[in-house]
């Protein structure tokens, strides 16, 4: 089923002649859960190890277009998405659109999918965590996840990269690695368990 979106709440920008114009344009895909928003953040405000902060826009979707299109300004920014269920997620760092342009982000050239099957011997879950491979875990100090689910088969987007999967047991046990390192590509969907 193909989801699509349309934008809700626009970033305020200043008035451009209409040759001086600069667009974000957001393309969802078939591959990927539903997105809930897309945050776009000044690049100067994000700095590593920082919390982010406040949003320049925050564009809302429901199901009624393919894309989402919005007006920004003349500075870099960032571009998290967040999906219905997990955490935010960046796709796009440091987006500069030149005057009377359009910068095109494919979400499924930028995202991929993993999805954890339950199987003999995994416990109920709170949630299930994807994390760096060197990362010590939910349950450690300066824990990062890179997104989260809140039970199994449900979809978790995230960049293309190499990821540690933990179940975050619902009766408060420790989580427990089930993988060390998968390896998420674009437009690609990883089953675990399956």
């Amino acid at each position: 089923m193909r989801t699509s979106f349309v934008l809700l709440a626009a970033i305020a920008a200043p008035a451009f002649a209409a040759d001086e114009d600069r667009f974000l344009q957001i393309v969802p895909a078939k591959t990927l859960p539903a997105i809930e928003s897309v945050s776009i953040y000044p690049s100067a405000g994000i700095k590593p190890g920082k919390e982010r902060p406040k949003p320049g826009a925050v564009l809302k979707f429901d199901k009624a277009a393919a894309t989402v299109k919005t007006r920004i300004g003349d500075e870099a920014v960032h571009v998290f998405i967040k999906p219905r269920d997990g955490i935010e997620v960046m796709v796009a760092a440091n987006v500069l659109v030149k005057p009377g342009q359009t910068y095109e982000l494919k979400l499924g050239d930028l995202l991929g999918v993993v999805e954890v099957f339950q199987k003999d011997g995994f416990p109920k879950v709170d949630r299930i965590v994807l994390t760096a491979p060197d990362d010590s875990g939910p349950d450690e100090k300066g824990h990062a996840a890179v997104q989260t689910g809140s039970d199994y088969r449900v979809e978790m987007p995230a960049p293309e990269g190499f990821y540690a999967v933990w179940l975050v047991p619902a009766n408060g046990a420790r989580a427990t690695r089930i993988e060390d390192r998968i390896r998420v590509l674009p437009g690609k969907i990883v089953r675990i368990g399956n």
